[in-house]
């Protein structure tokens, strides 16, 4: 499910990718949990390191061709399998306050 969760903030983050202290920040992986998953999903092809044109030192994690094609075939699957652990146990009040939660923090976390 973490590497899953990876492919998905790196597909809203699109083309440009993302650095890895911000991939950190985005998920519940330690620096090295990070690393590995992210050596796994090179590995498999599903992502790619590139450098940073912004600071030759800096590197981008960014989605492969591949990475996206399989992010887009897993979504169905993931969210069923959100629905059977998740909202199929909360009232459609309960699914509306989680989603406002996670609304005020996906907002805060960007700002």
């Amino acid at each position: 499910m973490a590497e899953h969760h990876l492919l998905a903030v790196l597909g809203e983050a699109g083309e440009a990718g993302m650095r890895p202290t911000e991939l950190t920040r985005a998920s519940t992986l330690t620096k090295s949990g990070l690393t590995r998953a992210v050596d796994r999903l090179e590995a498999e092809g599903l992502i790619e390191r590139r450098a940073c044109p912004a600071d030759g030192r800096g590197q981008l994690i960014a989605l492969t061709a591949k990475g996206r094609r399989t992010l887009r075939r897993a979504a169905p699957e993931f969210f069923r399998s959100v629905a059977r652990h998740f909202a199929d146990h909360l009232s459609g009040r309960e699914i509306e306050a989680v989603t406002s939660a996670f609304e005020r923090i996906a907002t805060a976390d960007r700002a």
